[in-house]
């Protein structure tokens, strides 16, 4: 091969690899630990401008918790006289739609979750809000957490077609998206970082 051949190969290289580098680096998978962002053309009411931690996403289904929309509702109206949570004047957060009656928590830990508890990224557990409220190492261990009220939720191969309908972003999620509950601001900041598809 000539000088000239190899640098013009090894140019189509470098173009074919920025072009692949640029889409690649927004095709992320759904999974645990990944953030769903809204489309921006998404209409449904329940999920409109809406992030969505998800805590599972296998062959079963998959299910989140929106982590930018409080409810409102003091936590301690929903827990028994007495609870170490309801004294710490904590707002419930909205996980979703499904079963408005389950309440989940999402904490963070100095060294030991309670149990039963499923990391979902590192370092931040999700875990029953009456099993936080019951565990003996609270004050020890907790250094952050949210409580929610009910959770999202797809059948299986339900999420999958939404995403290929373009209705979700993918994206990493982190601690401080978590934790922020900023309501819309959140969504529009995230949604600032996905490039403009042509």
């Amino acid at each position: 091969m000539s000088m000239i051949c190899r640098y013009l190969h090894l140019c189509l290289l470098v173009l074919l690899a920025c072009v692949a580098g640029a889409n690649d680096l927004y095709a992320f998978t759904a999974d645990k630990g990944m953030l769903l962002v809204a489309n921006e053309q998404l209409t449904d009411p329940r999920f409109r401008d809406r992030v969505i931690l998800l805590i599972q996403h296998d062959t079963q289904g998959s299910a989140g918790l929106v982590v930018n929309r409080t409810s409102r509702l003091p936590l301690a109206t929903i827990l028994p006289e007495g609870s170490k949570l309801a004294r710490q004047g904590m707002t419930l957060s909205y996980g979703g739609p499904v079963e408005p009656q389950t309440l989940l928590a999402l904490v963070t830990v100095r060294n030991y979750p309670p149990e039963p508890a499923d990391e979902i990224i590192a370092g931040v557990y999700v875990t029953g809000v009456g099993v936080l409220d019951e565990w003996p190492e609270f004050a020890d261990e907790v250094v952050d957490y949210r409580a929610f009220v009910g959770y999202t939720g797809w059948a299986p191969g339900q999420l999958n077609t939404e995403m290929k309908r373009g209705d979700w972003h993918v994206m990493p999620a982190d601690e401080e998206s978590v934790f922020t509950d900023d309501g819309v601001e959140l969504w529009e900041r995230l949604r600032k970082t996905i490039p403009k598809q042509d």
